[in-house]
């Protein structure tokens, strides 16, 4: 447990110590932040292919992971719309006429998913050949998170705003909470064990993290559902952030987990408007720092 906390926190919280002012020298850590996510599921991609009778065990990845997604995005919604209820937050309707472009976003989502299918061929038709060093997705995924740490303290976020913003602090407690429990229910019914399916709910959209992660512990079969579940949620956010976005505020901002600070931030911001945003970002803030320290607290159960 105590691994799995320092290898996150430790670069995390070192990268947050740097103040950036020149915008090309922001521009290369994004650029090697983005690099860093592809070799991470390229190298999960090529472990899961060197797995002996990996066809044979591709349905039960598939169906493990969508069957997750769907128990906890029906947990979050559930309890995100219940607080929306008790809650409602004031604001000016606007327009949802010009949204992202959904169809980018898609084809994002559908490279990070070829990365690591690509790996899954190179794995499979090179395994007995060439060996790939054991736990090398978590070297990459260190310098990986120092970098996202940079990107927090340089995104023009003071802590205070993230920190002071009830509904935002709120909204994350209602999310955490929700997946926790969509964790057990999905390790009832998934047959699976109550650290696993807590591990599963914990990432919050994460998946660099989580895949990698999972990954070392239990092996790529489970680095790979944990993969494709939390993509799944990026995906399905796509459509349901402005679905709920009028009625549910709350619940739009937080169905997108780790993603309400990144790459759903655009979405939210055109559907919701400005007076949106400082919600999103208080939010996503507390769940970034969340997911690594409760990824860390249930992988250590199981182990």
């Amino acid at each position: 447990m105590l691994y799995g906390l320092a290898i996150v926190l430790i670069p995390l919280f070192l990268g947050y110590l740097f103040k950036l002012k020149n915008h090309r020298y922001l521009a290369i850590v994004n650029k090697v932040v983005n690099t860093c996510l592809y070799l991470i599921l390229l190298v999960m991609g090529i472990s899961l292919g060197q797995i002996d009778n990996i066809l044979t065990e591709l349905p039960q990845i598939g169906g493990t992971a969508f069957s997750l997604v769907a128990i906890l995005l029906l947990s979050n919604i559930v309890g995100l719309v219940i607080y929306d209820k008790i809650q409602p937050m004031q604001r000016e309707q606007v327009s949802q006429d010009q949204l992202p472009s959904r169809l980018h976003l898609l084809l994002d989502s559908a490279t990070l998913i070829g990365a690591t299918l690509f790996g899954g061929l190179v794995g499979y038709f090179t395994k007995g050949m060439v060996d790939f060093p054991l736990h090398s997705s978590t070297y990459i995924l260190e310098i990986m998170i120092f970098g996202v740490g940079i990107q927090l303290r340089n995104s023009g976020i003071p802590l205070r705003e993230v920190f002071f913003n009830k509904r935002g602090i709120y909204t994350s407690i209602v999310m955490v909470v929700s997946s926790l429990v969509g964790g057990v229910i999905s390790a009832f019914l998934l047959d699976l064990s109550l650290a696993k399916g807590l591990t599963f709910a914990s990432a919050f959209g994460w998946y660099s993290l989580s895949s990698v992660l999972v990954n070392d512990a239990w092996g790529p079969i489970y680095g790979s559902i944990a993969f494709f579940n939390d993509i799944s949620r990026e995906i399905l956010c796509l459509f349901l952030v402005p679905l709920f976005m009028r009625q549910f505020p709350s619940t739009s901002v937080g169905i997108g987990g780790a993603t309400s600070l990144d790459c759903m931030l655009p979405i939210i911001q055109k559907s919701g408007g400005i007076q949106i945003v400082p919600l999103a970002i208080s939010f996503g803030f507390i769940v970034n720092l969340a997911a690594p320290l409760l990824l860390a607290i249930f992988i250590g159960l199981e182990g």
